[in-house]
């Protein structure tokens, strides 16, 4: 009897794995259930929902008020959107690492950063 039971346990634990192996089995492709949730958005870019911010957190702690760093303020639409039209930001935020010109210093601004800040000069630097 003690041998049936022995036998009974190691079916049961002989079934319990092959039933983790084979339920594990399923795939999906996560871009095809979720789409790209990387992607980047440049259909509706605005000054007060994504420029804004963007400059503010990479370039405005250097470039701001009196004491601006170069010379340039870039606080405020109005200063924003001159600099940017001109192509001093675009200029700066697209130069390879490692060079001494490229803002923010030691850091290259993302792709999708950079395709914000370009679709937003394209449509006119707007204050929108």
């Amino acid at each position: 009897m003690a041998c049936r039971t022995i036998n009974t346990m190691k079916y049961m634990i002989f079934l319990f794995v092959v039933s983790l192996g084979t339920s594990s089995c399923y795939f999906d492709n996560y871009e095809d259930l979720y789409g790209n949730v990387n992607a980047c958005d440049t259909s509706a870019v605005t000054f007060s929902q994504d420029i804004k911010m963007l400059i503010g957190q990479n370039c405005e702690g250097c470039h701001n008020g009196a004491s601006a760093s170069g010379g340039l303020n870039l606080a405020g639409h109005q200063n924003i959107s001159n600099s940017a039209l001109s192509g001093a930001i675009m200029d700066r935020v697209t130069r390879t690492a490692g060079d001494p010109l490229l803002m923010p210093p030691g850091q290259v601004l993302s792709e999708c950063d950079q395709s914000k800040l370009r679709s937003w000069i394209n449509e006119g630097a707007p204050n929108n």
